[in-house]
């Protein structure tokens, strides 16, 4: 499973940062050991294909029948997504660490080909199930296995009246290698390599990746340069990406709608494994908010002394001589939080440190931001950062961390059941960074202090003022592709006419950003359609947790792995509601939002 992170980061040259190792995983896309996986992978699916045909007749009624099938069936499927999500790790960490890796881009691609089968596998697992009739209840009730895999049964039932025929969705799947998923590659290529001229006197070049995380930087000519670099650069790859971004959601919308969807946003809650009641509650609590954001970027201003901020100044430092912190400082600093959660925690955290599973080197060709991959075959993860020694990049790798705890937790558990929706997969890393940036904004003093609570609402801003503007961009663009395409200049008419809805007028309005649909590779994900309002949700759940902790203490460490572990087996509407919380409710959504007001306060308080 792969996890990622909106936050920016950018480049520390002070000193070489870690570089994953991988050497355990594979020894090489070319090795004998990788080929053989491969192979091994189209034999376990052959394999799962000849046990699918094998479906026996009626199959709830005939319970002791349909069990040992089922049992066989659900071995070998796991074996399956287990050796694949594998191959695909191995593959897109080298890709993304390095996407001139033309080996890595193939063998990409071979992997997309050789599981199409899959996606017709599942659509007649479901045809079959839908054919047997409806699931009973108490065929759970006697057999521990199927009790283990009945919210899976149930949910696959319920999809069987969400898909194509069965030559349709392999067509389907067949069409989007040369289709959406090809454009999501040209999105992934033109940001990861995408470069301007920063000094004509040396020649220097920076790319898209470097000059967002100069939106870190104390001076705000350099900040400023560096967004109408990055804009100019964006410019120009405004009509492949328009046409990447038309083609990605023209596909959506198309196969949705065959899908028997009420449109996409429809997927996107199901996917998501909660209610629209949930999703309405969540969106209506991030629109009451927005005042109090307000009140704190104009304090941002004003401790910028600026009468408005730009886009330029939301990421900008508050305390000019900020800490600036080296790797190994953050690795300590967050090892140390990490202990005052749990030794198992720490221990994890420690051993991902000590194993080189973290890329933290900015690089030419290496793709932005941040994510955590599951390499399931190892039981272990790795993470991909680009550090630049802000506490905003400390947060980050905490952030991810908290992904890789996540599958710690779920390391022995079969694929089917820890595979957890977008929502839940943000509740350990939004928790873990939560643990750093509350333990800063507490034990920090002075401009240290200052500094860390504005990095705390900085990143809370960006979760739910800039994810809202998203929302409100995707929503509207969606809504306009199922007529026709979208030019660039509506593109961004959409974009700017978002940010300003959501920031209000806190931000000058001539120095927005425009181009934020072409930056955030999440848009150009067809099969994960509002990649959005999930890690909202994540970060108000996440805080909801921490504040259970601090006011339970240890106690509450058990409490936390159960719920970990239960992510793939339930709703998230149900796994709320056994830690204590009704997400379909706006009040759930208000307690996170009021602490996140009380550090608004604090923040002003201290900027007096």
């Amino acid at each position: 499973m792969i996890t990622n992170s909106p936050m920016p980061n950018g480049l520390n040259k002070e000193k070489k940062l870690p570089s994953w190792n991988l050497n355990n995983i594979y020894p090489a896309l070319d090795s004998k050991e990788y080929t053989g996986d491969i192979e091994n992978f189209k034999k376990q699916l052959s394999r799962l294909e000849q046990i699918l045909e094998n479906f026996p007749d009626k199959a709830p009624a005939g319970i002791e029948s349909f069990s040992a099938w089922f049992n066989n069936y659900i071995d070998r499927a796991n074996v399956v997504f287990d050796l694949l999500e594998n191959l695909e790790a191995y593959a897109y960490t080298i890709y993304s660490a390095d996407s001139y890796n033309k080996l890595a881009l193939e063998k990409i691609n071979e992997l997309e080909s050789i599981s199409l089968p899959l996606s017709r596998i599942s659509v007649s697992f479901r045809n079959k199930l839908s054919h047997a009739g409806k699931i009973p209840d108490n065929i759970f009730a006697d057999n521990t296995r199927l009790s283990d895999y009945s919210f899976f049964l149930k949910e696959q039932f319920f999809l069987s009246k969400k898909q194509m025929t069965e030559a349709e969705e392999d067509l389907a799947g067949d069409l989007a290698r040369a289709g959406s998923d090809a454009w999501n590659r040209l999105q992934e290529v033109v940001s990861s390599q995408l470069k301007v001229l920063w000094d004509s006197g040396t020649g220097e070049e920076k790319t898209v990746t470097e000059l967002r995380a100069l939106a870190h930087h104390h001076d705000r000519t350099v900040r400023e340069k560096a967004y109408r670099l990055e804009l100019s650069a964006w410019e120009s790859m405004k009509i492949p990406l328009s046409f990447a971004l038309n083609g990605v959601k023209g596909f959506s919308v198309i196969l949705n709608k065959r899908r028997n969807y009420t449109d996409t946003l429809e997927r996107s809650v199901i996917q998501s494994r909660i209610s629209r009641k949930t999703l309405d509650a969540l969106l209506d609590s991030m629109h009451d908010s927005l005042p109090d954001f307000r009140r704190y970027l104009a304090g941002k201003a004003k401790l910028l002394g600026l009468k408005k901020l730009s886009f330029y100044d939301i990421s900008a430092p508050v305390v000019k001589s900020g800490r600036r912190w080296t790797y190994e400082e953050a690795e300590e600093f967050i090892l140390a939080q990490f202990s005052e959660f749990s030794k198992d925690l720490h221990d994890f955290a420690d051993h991902a440190f000590e194993n080189n599973w973290i890329d933290s080197e900015p690089r030419d060709g290496k793709v932005g931001g941040a994510y955590c991959i599951t390499v399931p075959l190892n039981k272990e993860s790795r993470i991909l950062c680009n550090f630049d020694g802000s506490f905003s990049s400390v947060s980050t790798i905490a952030h991810e961390l908290g992904h890789g705890y996540h599958h710690h937790i779920l390391k022995n558990t079969p694929h089917i059941l820890r595979t957890y929706p977008m929502t839940l997969a943000e509740t350990a890393s939004i928790f873990c960074e939560n643990l750093v940036l509350n333990a800063a904004a507490e034990k920090f003093t002075g401009g240290e202090k200052l500094s860390a609570i504005e990095n705390l609402l900085a990143d809370s801003t960006q979760v739910i003022v800039d994810i809202l503007s998203r929302f409100i961009f995707e929503s509207e663009v969606l809504k306009i592709r199922e007529k026709k395409e979208i030019s660039v200049d509506e593109l961004n008419e959409i974009m700017i006419n978002a940010q300003k809805a959501t920031y209000g007028d806190i931000l000058n309005e001539n120095e927005l950003h425009p181009y934020m649909w072409a930056v955030k590779g999440h848009y150009y994900r067809a099969d994960l359609a509002f990649y959005n309002f999930p890690y909202a949700f994540g970060m108000l759940f996440g805080i909801g947790l921490y504040s259970r902790f601090r006011e339970e203490g240890r106690a509450f460490v058990d409490t936390y792995g159960s719920l970990l572990a239960e992510t793939g087996k339930k709703s998230a509407v149900e796994i709320a509601k056994d830690a204590g919380f009704d997400i379909e409710k706006k009040d759930f959504w208000k307690s996170g939002l009021d602490i996140i007001r009380e550090r608004v306060d604090e923040f002003l308080k201290s900027a007096n």
